[in-house]
């Protein structure tokens, strides 16, 4: 799992993270196991409280591991690649900027 550079502090200061997860999980259980290990990723959970224009927790697959979880597989592919980086939280009301 790739870090990007403006959430490592909430990893520990990682670049890449390796998790060990049952063959049967999917992106709950990477969530959950990161939840876990990395406490200080809750503050960056997208929900109701969090600050407008503040950042939020993404997880993305790389395109491979997409397509093959397409198939209707259980679990993600062995050794898939998952991204995390942070987005901007919407201000409150839904808009974006430059949004009409």
């Amino acid at each position: 799992m790739s870090v990007a550079p403006g959430l490592r502090g909430a990893f520990d200061g990682r670049r890449e993270l390796t998790l060990g997860v049952p063959a049967a999980a999917g992106i709950g259980d990477v969530v959950e196991a990161l939840l876990r290990l990395y406490p200080r990723t809750r503050a960056l959970l997208a929900g109701d409280g969090g600050e407008p224009g503040g950042l939020y927790l993404h997880v993305a697959l790389d395109a491979a591991s997409a397509r093959e979880l397409e198939t209707g597989e259980a679990g993600l592919p062995t050794g898939c690649r998952l991204y995390v980086f942070a987005l901007s939280r919407p201000p409150r009301g839904g808009r974006a900027a430059g949004e009409g």
